[in-house]
């Protein structure tokens, strides 16, 4: 083989490689905007002796969503949690982690992310169209549940957290947070997944796959982290991550909290638990926590307090 027909192999085997690492690329866009619906809603409320309605409502972009509104037990309350649940995940197994703050007297509003659970819509984002998800969620509560939004909190795990942190930094009325396995960074935990889920370098594949989602999405989902919003989140803040977390490391969680200008914010590392794992590794303590939390920061508003006895 002489040197010409060597230099064409060469230029042909780089070709290749090359048009192969596009291929994959792109490919791997559908596994990040188009998550699997492998895990259908089989928790419901029914299985926790929960009373609760099934409320369906539309995106600003027209995506209808489901989820669930269960009142507080009792007379009522305005106290409401909103919860956002992580990227291929839905709104039972939200529910299944933390059923147990209706027995606090909160009213409970779950609902599935688009291409999630029970909700329309093919593509998912990671954060950015979701945040639309909980502008409408958000909505609904106002103008269908008025009496139930006056003490507002939210409740958000891993890409759940980040839209958690967003809408705290949108609307500085919501009166605290907790953000759980909550990344810093889009193309981190993007990166991260790729690496520890499929062995997938980030150069140049994952840099790759991050160019073809942005012009899927038509925009940078980028700018919707929580590490461009979390200063503004001012609200008591509870930040839980688990030591064994190989999508959110533990370095990265504490530069998130770190970010946060909040002077009631409090960290909260749980040992041994991996990512989606803190509640079922903090177990009891975990309730207790949760709970302690929402009941300090998420008081019942003073219009449906019981007025103080004449004296």
């Amino acid at each position: 083989m002489n040197k010409a027909e060597l230099l064409n192999w060469v230029i042909f085997a780089v070709c290749a490689i090359s048009a192969l690492a596009v291929y994959s690329s792109y490919s791997k866009t559908t596994n990040i905007i188009r998550p699997a619906r492998k895990n259908p809603v089989v928790f419901s409320p029914e299985q926790y002796s929960l009373a609760y309605e099934t409320v369906e409502f539309a995106t600003a972009d027209g995506v209808w969503l489901r989820g669930w509104f269960i009142p507080a037990p009792g007379e009522g309350s305005g106290r409401t949690i909103i919860f956002c649940h992580g990227w291929g995940s839905n709104r039972g197994e939200m529910l299944r982690d933390t059923y147990f703050m209706a027995e606090q007297g909160f009213n409970l509003f779950y609902f599935d992310f688009r291409a999630s659970g029970e909700s329309k819509g093919a593509g998912s984002s990671v954060g950015y169209l979701e945040t639309r998800d909980f502008d409408a969620a958000y909505n609904f509560l106002k103008v269908n549940r008025p009496e139930a939004a006056e003490s507002v909190g939210v409740f958000g795990t891993s890409m759940g957290g980040s839209v958690a942190i967003f809408a705290a930094a949108k609307y500085p009325e919501l009166l605290c947070l907790i953000a759980e396995n909550t990344f810093l960074s889009y193309e981190r935990v993007v990166a991260n997944w790729s690496w520890h889920r499929l062995k997938t370098p980030y150069f140049p594949l994952v840099a790759l796959t991050l160019f073809f989602v942005r012009r899927k999405l038509k925009t940078d989902p980028e700018p919707y982290s929580p590490l461009y919003n979390i200063g503004r989140v001012r609200m008591p803040a509870l930040f839980i991550n688990g030591d064994n977390d190989d999508l959110v490391p533990l370095g990265e969680a504490r530069e998130l909290f770190g970010m946060c200008p909040s002077e009631k914010k409090q960290m909260w590392v749980i040992a041994g638990a991996s990512h989606a794992k803190c509640a079922e590794v903090g177990g009891e303590v975990y309730r207790g926590r949760v709970s302690e939390f929402f009941g300090a920061h998420l008081p019942e508003p003073a219009a449906a307090q019981p007025a103080p006895p004449q004296k």
